[in-house]
């Protein structure tokens, strides 16, 4: 089978991609990534702290080191890595319904398409493509955290979990027929960057248990979202990231940092790996008691 894995050019969606793409030796795979900036990351302090963390440091320090190793010193693995590994290239787009992301989808031909993360909404054109459709996976539970941002929502509005939900792709927006989902359990000590990051595998999770059937074309049991339950939300005003701070949480955090970094780095995501020439650190160093991403 032929299948394209939209996501974006981050952590969270790196995280995701090494979570999925083991599971999908001996299918033809292409990778397209989005490198989508919104306005108000130049405008809302905090969207660019999590810009930073999310983007700046893993895109332009952390993974160009690990890229320039002969081999990954990590149990998780660099975009590049990635490629190199799974023999396929991790490309970024920039639309995904007309010029270079529409034409790359047509000229592969997916049976089908997954996205995870991807951050560009699917219209008529780009929807028409794959023979199967398009599986979402949307971190947050649906219908009552649609759109934007559903970890940061779940938490300001004091859940005890994060849902992660994984549906067909319609003309809507986090409208269509969900096939499966998990859910992460709120840890208070933790921030949203953590949070979000590990919402993703649980969603890769639960497409994975659905992806035989569909691959096979056997039906697969999907429940309608009820439209009367529906909640979309956008980015968050500075007012929301207010009433969030207020409640003693945080956005980013050091020692999440450390921790979330440290399996692209080290096997135990315990230590910092060392650059080609054997001196210099690829980042800090990483890891802490609590057992990182797996």
């Amino acid at each position: 089978m032929r299948i394209t894995v939209c996501t974006k050019r981050d952590l969270p969606g790196c995280v995701a991609l090494n979570h999925l793409l083991p599971r999908l030796a001996g299918h033809r795979v292409q990778v397209l990534m989005s490198e989508v900036a919104r306005p108000h990351e130049h405008s809302l302090p905090e969207l660019a702290r999590l810009r930073r963390f999310e983007r700046d440091v893993p895109n332009r320090l952390l993974f160009p080191a690990l890229d320039r190793m002969p081999a990954p010193p990590g149990r998780l693995l660099s975009f590049g890595h990635l490629s190199r590994r799974h023999g396929t290239a991790c490309r970024p787009v920039r639309e995904i319904n007309d010029g270079d992301g529409l034409a790359a989808l047509k000229s592969f031909r997916p049976d089908l398409v997954v996205s995870i993360r991807f951050s560009l909404i699917f219209h008529e054109e780009a929807l028409a493509v794959p023979r199967l459709g398009i599986l979402n996976v949307h971190p947050g539970e649906l219908p009552r955290y649609a759109g934007l941002f559903s970890p940061f929502w779940t938490l300001l509005e004091g859940r005890d979990t994060i849902g992660c939900t994984v549906h067909w792709i319609d003309r809507g927006v986090d409208t269509g027929p969900v096939v499966g989902g998990g859910r992460l359990p709120v840890d208070p000590t933790r921030s949203l960057a953590w949070h979000v990051v590990h919402t993703y595998p649980l969603g890769v999770a639960a497409l994975l248990r659905v992806l035989p059937d569909v691959l096979a074309g056997h039906p697969v049991p999907a429940l309608r979202q009820d439209r009367a339950l529906r909640r979309y939300r956008s980015l968050p005003a500075p007012e929301d990231f207010a009433a969030f701070h207020a409640r003693g949480m945080r956005l980013v955090d050091p020692t999440d940092h450390r921790t979330l970094l440290g399996p692209f780095t080290a096997p135990d995501g315990s230590g910092p790996a060392t650059a080609p020439d054997g001196h210099r650190p690829v980042t800090p160093a990483v890891g802490d008691a609590v057992t990182p991403v797996r």
